[in-house]
Formats: C-alpha cells, sequence, structure tokens
C-alpha cells in the first residue's frame, strides 16, 4: 500500500473521505460491466476501499491521490497501473482484473483478491506447509511477471517513475554496504560484547559487491509483504502495486516481498522453498543477508530491543553458494557467543 495521503488544502479529513466517496458511487456504475449500485464501501488501507454490490459481489476501489502529479506523463500512476494490469494478465500474471480506471476522480476499479496479505503469512496464522506453498508460488509469479514486463512490445522501460532508474538504483546501493556494516558492528556488540572479525565484514562488503553488479530488472517499486494477497482457500497470490515502474533486482525484490518488517526478520524463504524456484539461489541469500543486516541496524538504532531472532534468522542458509556459507557460518556466532 502507499503512504497515507492528506486531504487537499482547505479539507478536513472527513471532509475529503466523503468527497472521494461520492465519486466511487459514480465510477463504480461507469466502468463496471452492468452498472451495478454501490451498497456498502469500507476501508481497507489508505485509499483503498472494499466495495460490496447491490445484488452481490465486491469489488476493490483505489484513489491515487498522487496521480494528478503524473497525469498526461509516460510515468502518469494511474494509467500506467492500468496498462500494466492488462498486459499482465493477458499474459497469466498474477494480478487482479482491472475493470478501468477514471482520470477525473483518479480511481481504478480491480477485482477483489482477497484481505489476507503476505504480511498476514509471516504473522504466523498459516501452518507451515501452507507457508512455503504460498512462498514458492510468489517467487515464480515475480519471476513470470518481471519476464513480461521486459517484452519489448510493452515498452516498460519509457514509463519508468523519476527516481528508479538504474543510475538511481546504482547510487541508492551505493550507501547500503556501510549500512548493513554497521548492523553487524551493533548486532556483534549486542550479542558477543566486542567487533566482527575483520573477515566477515570483508566478505559482507564483496557479497554487496557482488549483488550490485548483477544486471536488474524492470519491475514494481513498492515491494512489501502487504503488497501480496493471498486468496482461494491460499492457493493463490496476487500482486498489488504496479503504477511505480523502476529498476532493481529481482531477487531483493523476492526478499523483501517474503520477509517480515518487524525487525525479527524472519523469511518465508528456505533452502528447500530457494532450490526449487527458477530465480538465483545464491542472489536470494545474499539479498536477505544484506536486508536483515539493514533490519538489525534499524532495530538496534531504536534502543534496548530484543534481536536474539534476528541474530538466529541470520544463521539459516539459503543456499549451497561457498561465498555466502561462509557468512552465514560466521553468523552464527551470533547465536553462542
Amino acid at each position: 500500500m502507499t503512504a497515507p495521503a492528506p486531504a487537499p488544502a482547505g479539507l478536513t479529513d472527513a471532509q475529503w473521505d466523503q468527497q472521494v466517496r461520492a465519486r466511487l458511487l459514480t465510477t463504480v456504475a461507469d466502468l463496471v460491466p452492468g452498472a451495478p449500485h454501490v451498497h456498502t464501501s469500507s476501508e481497507w488501507a489508505d485509499d483503498v476501499w472494499f466495495v460490496d454490490l447491490v445484488g452481490g459481489g465486491r469489488i476493490v476501489a483505489k484513489h491515487q491521490f498522487y496521480g494528478l502529479v503524473t497525469r498526461g506523463t509516460p510515468y502518469d500512476l494511474l494509467q500506467v497501473e492500468y496498462d500494466v494490469l492488462r498486459y499482465l494478465r493477458a499474459h497469466g500474471g498474477a494480478v487482479p482484473v482491472v475493470f478501468g480506471i477514471a482520470p477525473g476522480a483518479q480511481m481504478i476499479l480491480l477485482e477483489f483478491v482477497g484481505c489476507q496479505t503476505f504480511a498476514d503469512v509471516l504473522a504466523g496464522r498459516f501452518d507451515t506447509a501452507i507457508r512455503r506453498y504460498l512462498a514458492g508460488r510468489a517467487l515464480r509469479e515475480l519471476a513470470r511477471i518481471e519476464a513480461r514486463l521486459a517484452d519489448a512490445e510493452f515498452a516498460g522501460d519509457r514509463r519508468v517513475i523519476p527516481g528508479a532508474s538504474i543510475d538511481d538504483l546504482a547510487a541508492a546501493w551505493a550507501p547500503v554496504a556501510a549500512g548493513a556494516i554497521d548492523g553487524l558492528h551493533r548486532l556483534w556488540h549486542r550479542h558477543c560484547g566486542d567487533t566482527p572479525p575483520n573477515g566477515l565484514v570483508d566478505a559482507i562488503e564483496t557479497l554487496w559487491q557482488r549483488l550490485g553488479a548483477r544486471q536488474p530488472s524492470l519491475g514494481a517499486t513498492d515491494y512489501q509483504p502487504a503488497n501480496i494477497v493471498v486468496g482461494d482457500a491460499h492457493r493463490r497470490v496476487t500482486f498489488l502495486e504496479l503504477s511505480k515502474l523502476g529498476w532493481d533486482w529481482t531477487e531483493r525484490r523476492a526478499v523483501q516481498y517474503t520477509t517480515s518488517v518487524d525487525g525479527s526478520g524472519m523469511s518465508l524463504l528456505d533452502a528447500d522453498v530457494v532450490g526449487l524456484c527458477c530465480l538465483d539461489s545464491a542472489a536470494l541469500d545474499g539479498h536477505l543477508v544484506i536486508f536483515q543486516l539493514l533490519l538489525a541496524q534499524r532495530l538496534l538504532q531504536s534502543g534496548d530491543v530484543d534481536s536474539r531472532r534476528l541474530a538466529r534468522e541470520l544463521a539459516v542458509p539459503l543456499s549451497a553458494d561457498v561465498d555466502t556459507l561462509e557468512v552465514r557460518r560466521c553468523l552464527q556466532l551470533l547465536t553462542s557467543c
């Protein structure tokens, strides 16, 4: 989901909500087949509503609050999301059906695919077998989505949002090593009382360099567990938030879609899931190490917190990559100091 949008100047939040809901009534009748009437609507997340229809059925309505800023550009948020979803659905992508867009109201209407997300899966509400199935399914569907976005006929590279080019990615990746190493130092000091070995610090930097040298792909720029919905008796996964396209590494997206952001570092990925997927296992393993160390930095900057779970997660390997296995082996010392 996107960040909360403030009401426009001169309107209270309640007035703005009422205005958007009024637009919603007209938009549903205009765009949904059969021109149904709205029975009730309830806010699911910021600027996202579940809309129950008279006579049965539910759809999802999303208001693209910042869409007017990009309207008429190649990266128009509303138009890009509409085009991406239509293209991916036509090619078997795991995305919702899109009924249409109303540029004047900055609304997009989508198929209702469920109300549980990977954030719920990570919260422990599913058994191990289902968690593994969903993680494997998400990796396969992510690979399929990004393969389709690379199609020449789609020409998605022309629609990249400002700040998400390949050069922007390189600039954003540049300080990541320092952040991960800072997280390592904080964890080591917390659990072992001293500083990590120089060899481990060097290995983390080498891992960062190796990951950064890989070819990125075109895809979503908002990749987090809340943006994969679980539906159909826990068998279907559906990717949301595809209004902003940009360059990044598929494996980094995969890691962040499937890893808790609450500071525990818990991931839905394990060696069995990774071993059966079509993505690069060493890159998945490496990106998870870096991401977990960045979580450690953020967690431990906040003060006296429990980081034992995160330390345990850092010790669990995902691949047979020799270099990453050595990093994980050294990180196991965090659990025995």
